[in-house]
């Protein structure tokens, strides 16, 4: 067997695992594709489409882990209206899966480790320069492993909104600002919202440790990441983009989330022209995964829900609202 087709067997083995996984690729880090097998499906959505949106999605958040010195990324979700798309970097080449995460989620951890595990030793055959000893595989698929399982467990928060009786007699930002002091469980580190421009509007660091990047550059590069994403992703056929998640970190003790979704349109004024404009808020936070991953997109959701209350709904943010109770809804005890 060439190692060709041993890569095709190893998606082979991952696109089986489940009914719901549409495609497997393989591809560089700059989208060129290498290997990708996939299931006939409603959606018609071109692998190298996919691709490009991988690599943007693995190189999003890089410097805010490069400023956080946070090494190193290990996966990152992309939530669209129809399917999700995971992304895995192994080596130099990036591993994506197409699932969709309405017909089932989570992941199981175990079969994407063990193929991640063979992927890693036979990539590193295939462009060589990169022996990997069974102590590297090991701990490689074992990152895979607990990022997956860390990120569907935790304790399910209670969809509610975090408005007081009297929030709308106040501004919007005041009020906004009481829904982000209102939070109910420790799971942010820091959490803000942002405008299209990248300004900070309202924000909170509540970690319990000194971070080398201030809040205010750490949420402008994740809305910059997002937007990049939002770019790429215009002309896809999965619907919309409407959450994007991203893990790292050197072991599951140590691993820490960046999210990024959309909360809104929100009107400002120009104080010297008058003119408004409306313009989409993002909201942006970073998360210890200690707490797993359902606690924190439970809060992101009632968080945002809040937001809504004040300023209006939209289809994408009740869309946002409808996955995040998906993913909420089915998670490893």
């Amino acid at each position: 067997m060439s190692i060709r087709e041993s890569l095709i067997k190893y998606l082979t083995a991952i696109l089986r695992s489940s009914k719901e996984t549409l495609m497997v690729i393989l591809c560089d880090e700059n989208g060129l594709s290498i290997a990708h097998i996939g299931r006939k499906s409603d959606l018609n959505f071109d692998a190298n489409i996919i691709t490009g949106l991988a690599s943007i999605a693995f190189s999003a958040s890089e410097e805010n882990w490069n400023d956080l010195g946070i090494k190193d990324q290990i996966i990152s979700f992309s939530f669209f209206e129809k399917v999700c798309i995971i992304t895995i970097r192994i080596n130099q080449t990036l591993l994506t899966i197409v699932h969709n995460y309405k017909g089932e989620w989570p992941l199981d951890p175990d079969n994407l480790a063990s193929s991640t595990y063979h992927l890693k030793r036979e990539i590193g055959n295939f462009f060589g320069g990169f022996p990997n000893s069974e102590k590297d595989l090991e701990e490689f698929s074992n990152k895979v492993r607990s990022a997956i399982y860390l990120f569907s467990m935790g304790t399910e928060i209670s969809f509610t909104s975090y408005n007081s009786d009297n929030y709308k007699n106040l501004e919007k930002l005041q009020a906004i600002g009481k829904i982000l002091d209102s939070i109910k469980n420790p799971v942010f580190s820091r959490y803000s919202l942002v405008n299209l421009s990248g300004l900070t509007l309202d924000a909170r660091d509540v970690s319990d440790q000194s971070l080398p990047l201030t809040i205010e550059a750490f949420s402008a590069n994740a809305n910059v990441g997002f937007q990049k994403m939002l770019e790429e992703a215009q002309d896809i056929a999965l619907g919309r983009l409407l959450s994007y998640i991203c893990i790292s970190g050197q072991n599951s003790e140590s691993f820490y989330g960046i999210l990024a979704c959309h909360s809104g349109k929100l009107q400002f004024s120009d104080e010297i022209t008058k003119e408004s404009n409306i313009q989409n808020v993002s909201f942006v936070a970073l998360f210890p995964l200690t707490f797993g991953g359902i606690p924190v997109m439970g809060e992101a959701r009632n968080i945002i829900f809040s937001i809504l209350e004040i300023i209006g709904t939209n289809d994408i943010t009740e869309q946002l609202i409808n996955s995040i109770n998906i993913i909420t809804s089915s998670k490893f005890e």
